[in-house]
């Protein structure tokens, strides 16, 4: 079982734990006024009992059966029923899950903080379920009666990201910034690219992009958003303003250097453009002579430089490269080829070996028969699954 359904379970676990402090604690009271052991206030404590155990030996579907059996008892435990519809979600059981939360939601006695749950529980269940409109009333419904509400902030965000609603998934994104203190620039920065495109595909017409500024709005949340400054570059270059789509695309050499190979095509046509084809060379050699230069950037040039037929020069580039990331499989693969063109087989066979090293270094070597989690060492309890002797050698 993953992580995620981990934690779900432990959220579970405590939530009847709770139940089942407060159920022993009103039997105490009840031996000590004197009224006796209630056997139904028993049965429905060893249920809970059991299904806690399940819970806790990951046994999903005996605990929801001990559950089943603690509501038949007593149908008024609101946390049961929270659990029991939660467990029903997990096991893809959406329908039931549905009907548990609404059936709560309904009663007319049930606390602020108990409607909240549930509701939020319901606005789960039809996410899951994929009835998005549903959802988002029902977490809409959970932010009336708490603003605040993180999970309901993040659901609802998450739903409008997934249905392409950018503006108001940007705006709950904002609220839920606010809430938790915590920015996510890249997030954001993504989705105000999302809305000036919409936006330039709107009014296509006219000289000025309106998609332009939410571009730039998008670099300024984050520095190094790659699709902004390609995007803003590419805009610049339809306006004719050729010098300020080169400084654009030059920028992210600086800002995000990892992955400054992503706008080498639109930079070389833009100092072609320019009539600079000198400028876009001393550009690259820079770029790749940096200590921060990447692997993909290294093998772009190396082929730029083979098609102007200096192969020793794109030889050059790719050993200084492969010296520094031996592991880099794109890098080997050209340098061999390039290699073997200037008959320098025995260097080629070098890299080739080299890399594969690398290569094995890292590769897993046991295997899950079941459920595939991979290792370099062997576990005979696999940590994933949990099942005994299942790892095979790779």
């Amino acid at each position: 079982m993953d992580l995620a359904h981990l934690t779900g379970w432990a959220a579970l676990a405590i939530t009847v734990g709770a139940v089942i402090f407060r159920a022993g604690y009103r039997m105490g009271r009840e031996d000590a006024s004197g009224y006796g052991e209630d056997q139904e206030r028993q049965q429905e404590t060893s249920y809970t009992f059991r299904g806690l155990n399940f819970l806790l030996s990951d046994e999903p579907d005996k605990a929801i059966e001990a559950f089943v059996n603690v509501v038949r008892i007593n149908s008024e435990t609101v946390e049961i029923h929270l659990s029991l519809g939660n467990l029903f979600r997990a096991r893809g059981e959406v329908g039931r899950a549905i009907r548990i939360h609404q059936n709560l939601i309904a009663r007319p006695n049930l606390s602020e903080a108990n409607r909240k749950a549930a509701l939020y529980a319901l606005a789960e269940d039809y996410r899951q379920g994929g009835f998005v409109d549903r959802a988002v009333d029902s977490y809409r419904r959970v932010l009336d009666l708490d603003a605040n509400h993180r999970k309901a902030l993040a659901g609802l965000q998450a739903l409008h990201e997934n249905e392409g609603r950018w503006d108001m998934a940007l705006e709950v994104l904002r609220r839920l910034v606010q809430v938790t203190g915590e920015d996510d620039p890249r997030r954001e920065a993504h989705l105000l690219i999302k809305i000036g495109l919409e936006q330039a595909k709107a009014t296509a017409e006219g000289g000025s992009l309106p998609g332009v500024d939410w571009f730039r709005k998008a670099i300024r949340k984050y520095p190094g958003c790659v699709e902004a400054y390609r995007l803003l570059g590419e805009a610049q270059l339809a306006q004719g303003k050729t010098k300020a789509a080169i400084q654009t695309f030059a920028t992210l050499k600086k800002n995000r250097p990892s992955h400054f190979f992503m706008l080498v095509e639109p930079l070389k046509r833009a100092y072609a453009i320019k009539g600079d084809l000198e400028g876009f060379e001393s550009c690259m050699r820079n770029a790749v002579n940096a200590p921060s230069a990447s692997p993909r950037l290294m093998v772009l040039w190396s082929r730029e430089l083979q098609g102007r037929n200096r192969i020793r020069e794109a030889v050059d580039v790719l050993l200084k490269g492969y010296a520094k990331y031996p592991g880099s499989v794109v890098l080997a693969r050209l340098l061999i080829r390039l290699l073997e063109s200037l008959n320098r087989e025995e260097e080629a066979l070098g890299v080739a070996v080299r890399c594969l090293d690398h290569m094995l270094a890292k590769q897993p070597g046991f295997q899950c028969s079941l459920c595939g989690f991979q290792s370099q060492d062997i576990y005979w309890k696999c940590p994933q699954c949990h099942r005994w002797d299942t790892m095979e050698p790779m």
